[in-house]
């Protein structure tokens, strides 16, 4: 007799299952562990780098705006055009917050700086708040093992571990 523990009582972290196959002259052994934890943390993993390149290529696109016009870039040209143009929408929110420097055809644009700081600060924010999250402090480890022999004899065996934290 099998028991099994509905996945709502306690948080499941790894399964281990091992399959024993013996006949006359042959016998079998199968092992698959999955690990719950190991999966979240990978799918933790693609979604920080996910995010973080994210945030580099606004970085360098703001970067770039920013450089451009330091050094008095023609806003006209094709590239420039291009970099105001699509840095336009994420610099607007700070548009007039900080007054902004101009010297001959050079332009000392505050606003991008604090544009890349609070692009930067919600990043993280939001990489901070999901590790929280997902995050699971619990010390405490239980393990059941099942040893099943099914239908067939002696030799089929199946059993099963399950290790949680609670």
């Amino acid at each position: 007799m099998t028991e099994h523990t509905p996945a709502t009582d306690t948080v499941l972290d790894r399964r281990e299952e091992t399959v024993t196959t013996q006949a006359p002259g042959y016998a079998s052994t199968e092992r698959m562990t999955l690990d719950v934890v190991a999966e979240k943390r990978l799918h933790l993993f693609r979604f920080n780098r996910i995010l973080w390149s994210i945030l580099g290529l606004v970085e360098i696109m703001l970067g770039l705006r920013f450089v451009l016009k330091l050094l008095g870039a023609n806003p006209d040209s094709g590239f420039g055009t291009f970099i105001y143009g699509v840095t336009g929408l994420l610099v607007m929110p700070f548009t007039g917050l900080l007054p902004t420097w101009e010297s001959g055809g050079a332009i000392f644009e505050t606003t991008t700086l604090v544009a890349m700081l609070v692009f930067v600060l919600i990043c993280w924010g939001i990489v901070y708040v999901d590790r929280i999250a997902s995050d699971n402090p619990n010390a405490r480890t239980f393990s059941r093992s099942t040893r099943e022999t099914t239908v067939g004899g002696s030799g089929n065996e199946r059993t099963t571990t399950t290790t949680t934290r609670g």
